[in-house]
C-alpha cells in the first residue's frame, strides 16, 4: 500500500507528496503523525514548504503549516510553489538572511512574509524586508524600508529602501511595475516585450531585480 504522505527534501526545504484521494481531515492527521515521528530529524529546523500530488486551497495549506508548527519544534518560513524559478528566488532570500545573521551574531535577520496576492488598490507597508507569496496587481502598492521580493507578477507599485537604504532591491518573477522606487530614486518605465502567441504560451517567466548603482536604478535578470 502506498504512503499517503511522503516527505521529500528539495533544494530549499521540504516537499510534501500527498495522496490525492484521501479525505482531507484524514490527510491532516497523517501529516501531523508523519512530522511527529520525524521530529528527531527536523528538531528546531527552519525551512520552506511545498506541496505535490494534490490541489490544496490556501486555507488548507495554512492549516497544514499550523498543524506542523503547533505539534513540533519545526519553523516553516513560507509556502512556495514547487518550481525552479520560485526555488531560485527563495534561495536568494535565504542566503540574504544567512548573511545578515553572520554580520550581526546573536541577532535575527529582519524580514516578513505576505501570503497571497494583494488586491487592486491595496496598500502594504512594512518596516522590514518583505517576501510576497503571490502577485502585486495594477494599482496595488508595496512600501518597505528594506527589500521587496514578489514571487509572482509585479504590476502595481513597489517602493523599497524607504529609510534611505541604497543597497535595497526589488525582485519579481514578472517585473512590470507601474512605478518603482529605491531609496527615493524612481526607475524608468518598464515596457512589456512583444512576442508571438506561441512564445507567450511557452516562455518561462524571466525573474528580474532592480537595484541602485551610481544613483541610477538598473534592472538585471535574477539568474
Amino acid at each position: 500500500m502506498s504512503q499517503s504522505v511522503i516527505i521529500k527534501s528539495s533544494k530549499n526545504g521540504i516537499n510534501l507528496v500527498l495522496d490525492p484521494e484521501l479525505p482531507y481531515t484524514d490527510l491532516l492527521d497523517e501529516i501531523r503523525k508523519k512530522f511527529k515521528d520525524s521530529e528527531k530529524f527536523f528538531a528546531h529546523a527552519s525551512f520552506a514548504l511545498s506541496f505535490e500530488g494534490r490541489e490544496l486551497s490556501d486555507a488548507e495549506k495554512n492549516q497544514i503549516v499550523d498543524a506542523i508548527m503547533s505539534d513540533t519544534t519545526i519553523k516553516i518560513l513560507c509556502i512556495v510553489e514547487n518550481d525552479e524559478i520560485r526555488d531560485a528566488i527563495l534561495q536568494q532570500k535565504i542566503e540574504e538572511q544567512e548573511r545578515s545573521k553572520e554580520a550581526a551574531p546573536g541577532k535575527k535577520a529582519k524580514g516578513c512574509f505576505y501570503y497571497g496576492s494583494l488586491a487592486p488598490g491595496e496598500h502594504l507597508e512594512t518596516d522590514e524586508s518583505v517576501v510576497i507569496i503571490g502577485g502585486v496587481p495594477s494599482q496595488a502598492v508595496v512600501v518597505s524600508k528594506g527589500n521587496i521580493v514578489v514571487l509572482g507578477p509585479l504590476l502595481g507599485s513597489a517602493f523599497a529602501g524607504m529609510d534611505g537604504r541604497m543597497d535595497a532591491f526589488i525582485t519579481a518573477l514578472s517585473f512590470l511595475p507601474e512605478q518603482y522606487n529605491i531609496a527615493g530614486v524612481y526607475g524608468a518605465p518598464v515596457l512589456q516585450e512583444k512576442s508571438s502567441v506561441f512564445s507567450k504560451r511557452n516562455k518561462t517567466p524571466q525573474a528580474k531585480q532592480a537595484f541602485l548603482c551610481d544613483g541610477i536604478i538598473n534592472i538585471r535578470p535574477v539568474f
